[in-house]
C-alpha cells in the first residue's frame, strides 16, 4: 500500500525510508518500513556523523489507525481535511510532552521535534494511510568519547504493531557489537515494560601505516648483493 509522502523533506525521507535498510547487514535487507492494515508500525532512526544526532520518529498508519487519525484531524466536521487542519494538529503534537528521549552515556539530550503530517492525496476522511513524522536535530548531540546512544519510547499510538529502532552512522565510527536494528512485536504487555534499543559505538581504528615499497626493494638489493659479494669471494678461494 503506497502514499506519497509529500509533506517530508527529501533528507528526512531518506532517514525515514533509507536509514533502516542502510543499517542492514548485507543481505538482510527484507525488513523495511511498511503499513499495515491493522494499525500502526513505527520506524525510529538515530543518524550519528559529525559530532550530531539526527533523529527520526516516523509513525506509518494503516487502514484501522489511519480512518481514526482522519477523524480527528478534520475539525470542523465536514468530511474533508485542510491545509489548516493539518497544520493545528501538527501544532498540537509538537505541544506535547516528547514521545521519544534520546540519551548519550546516560544524559539525556534534548531539542525540540518538528512535526509533519502526510496525508497523501486523500484529503477525505477515509481509511487511506497517514504519516505522521518528528524530527530532532541535536548539532552537539555526539561529543568526542561519547560511546552509548540510547533510544526510549516515552508515549505509543493507538493501535501499534512494529517498533523498530535503527542507527546509521557516519565515517569513524561503528557499532561496538549487538545488533543494528532492534524490533518490538505488538504492544506492550504492561505498562511497566520499556521499550528502548541500546546501542554501544566506538571510533575507527586507524588504518596501519604500510610500508613503502622503495625501502623494502632496496633491503631486499642489498640482501642479494651482499649474498653475491661472498659467493664470489668463495669462487676466488684456491
Amino acid at each position: 500500500m503506497a502514499v506519497k509522502l509529500r509533506a517530508l523533506g527529501t533528507t528526512r525521507l531518506l532517514l525515514v525510508v533509507v536509514a533502516p535498510l542502510a543499517a542492514l547487514p548485507a543481505g538482510g535487507a527484507a525488513a523495511h518500513p511498511e503499513f499495515s492494515a491493522l494499525g500502526t508500525n513505527r520506524y525510529v532512526t538515530a543518524a550519528v556523523f559529525d559530532g550530531r544526532v539526527d533523529v527520526t520518529d516516523a509513525l506509518l498508519e494503516g487502514t484501522l489507525a489511519s480512518g481514526e487519525e482522519r477523524q480527528r484531524l478534520d475539525g470542523d466536521g465536514d468530511g474533508r481535511i485542510s491545509d489548516a487542519e493539518v497544520h493545528a494538529a501538527e501544532e498540537r503534537l509538537r505541544a506535547e510532552p516528547p514521545a521519544l528521549l534520546v540519551e548519550v552515556d546516560g544524559r539525556v539530550v534534548a531539542a525540540p521535534f518538528a512535526v509533519a503530517i502526510d496525508v497523501g492525496d486523500d484529503r477525505g476522511v477515509t481509511t487511506s494511510p497517514v504519516v505522521v513524522e518528528r524530527h530532532a536535530s541535536l548539532p552537539d548531540g555526539w561529543p568526542g568519547g561519547a560511546r552509548r546512544l540510547r533510544l526510549v519510547i516515552a508515549r505509543e499510538p493507538a493501535r501499534v504493531l512494529d517498533t523498530e529502532f535503527g542507527v546509521v552512522l557516519g565515517p569513524g565510527l561503528r557499532l561496538a557489537g549487538g545488533p543494528e536494528l532492534v524490533t518490538f512485536r505488538g504492544p506492550r504487555a504492561s505498562a511497566l515494560e520499556e521499550r528502548a534499543a541500546t546501542f554501544e559505538l566506538v571510533a575507527n581504528e586507524p588504518p596501519k601505516p604500510r610500508p613503502k615499497l622503495f625501502p623494502r626493494v632496496a633491503a631486499a638489493l642489498s640482501t642479494l648483493i651482499v649474498l653475491a659479494l661472498v659467493f664470489l669471494r668463495r669462487a676466488r678461494r684456491p
